[in-house]
């Protein structure tokens, strides 16, 4: 609008990457993104990259990784059998 460009508290439009960090970026951890995320642009910067990025760091041989797994399974396959169960 035109009174906001008035005000000189307001800073000027930039990228959307300009609010990332730059060392962000540059990660040292190693890429464990399947091939089809990295073609979609998910990366941990994004709301579904974060949670695939999450999911992917998970050990089997630690209880509390295999733990955290069983809560996302439940936690995204509930509104799915909820509605199956609802439909039928």
């Amino acid at each position: 609008m035109f009174w906001e460009r008035e005000r000189g508290d307001l800073e000027p439009e930039r990228p959307a990457l300009f609010g990332i960090p730059p060392d962000a970026l540059a990660d040292e951890r190693p890429d464990r993104r399947p091939e089809e995320a990295k073609r979609m642009g998910l990366s941990r910067h994004t709301e579904e990259g974060a949670v695939l990025s999450f999911a992917s760091g998970l050990d089997r041989g630690k209880p509390g990784h295999r733990l955290m797994a069983w809560i996302l399974l439940v936690t995204f396959a509930a509104p799915a059998l909820y509605i199956l169960f609802w439909l039928l």
